[in-house]
């Protein structure tokens, strides 16, 4: 693998990044205490420090667009399309959704034609959510913290960045690590003419996301 890419997330109520260089897989990952735009030039710093690199040495930027924070999806985002314009390569976003979703196979949490639901924490009241199965990605939604049952979700198991919830059954907390960041990377290179010229903003939800 030849390839390589800076993937950004900020959006999980961490800064998570993830650099591919020279056949070596590197995250680094810091829970947002301070601003995000003080801490991230850090870790890009660190990170490329780490795998004695540059910006001008990566082939691809890859971004989360969310759902999470929206304000922190933002400022990655931004960051995102800075570090692409300036070294003149690609960039493509990726969903919350899709990286736990990966996540979950990784750890055996999950098998992939299973019927998962997806939870990340949206506010103090909501969630988003987004079912799938056999591989489908169904609709995402908003739901009130008090519809998060098993009853009403109607899956086998489901996955989300709450650390637990008592009212759903085969809950498992699942945050993504660099493992699924490669995973939705290498699918990228296998259908990357899809992505070309797309214009990446924020997952937006129901009206309710951008108001976060």
């Amino acid at each position: 693998m030849k390839k390589s890419f800076l993937s950004i997330e900020t959006s999980l109520n961490r800064i998570f990044l993830v650099l591919h260089i020279k056949d070596n897989l590197i995250s680094n990952s810091k829970i947002l205490e301070n601003s995000i735009e003080v801490e991230i030039n850090q870790m890009f710093d660190e990170i490329l420090e780490q795998a004695q690199a540059h910006f001008s040495d990566l082939d691809y930027i890859m971004v989360s667009l969310g759902p999470g924070s929206y304000t922190g999806t933002r400022v990655g985002l931004a960051a995102a399309k800075a570090i692409a314009v300036s070294i003149n390569k690609p960039i493509f976003g990726y969903t919350n959704f899709s990286a736990i979703y990966n996540q979950g196979i990784i750890d055996s949490l999950i098998k992939s034609n299973s019927n998962t639901g997806i939870i990340i924490k949206a506010s103090k009241y909501d969630a988003y959510y987004q079912q799938i199965k056999n591989n489908f990605f169904s609709n995402h939604k908003v739901l009130s913290i008090n519809d998060l049952n098993s009853d009403s979700l109607m899956c086998e198991k489901t996955l989300g960045n709450y650390y637990k919830i008592d009212e759903i059954k085969n809950y498992y907390f699942c945050l993504p690590k660099k493992e699924s960041i490669f995973k939705i990377f290498l699918k990228y290179l296998k259908n990357e003419n899809n992505y070309k010229n797309k214009n990446l903003e924020p997952l937006y939800i129901k009206g309710h996301y951008a108001e976060k």
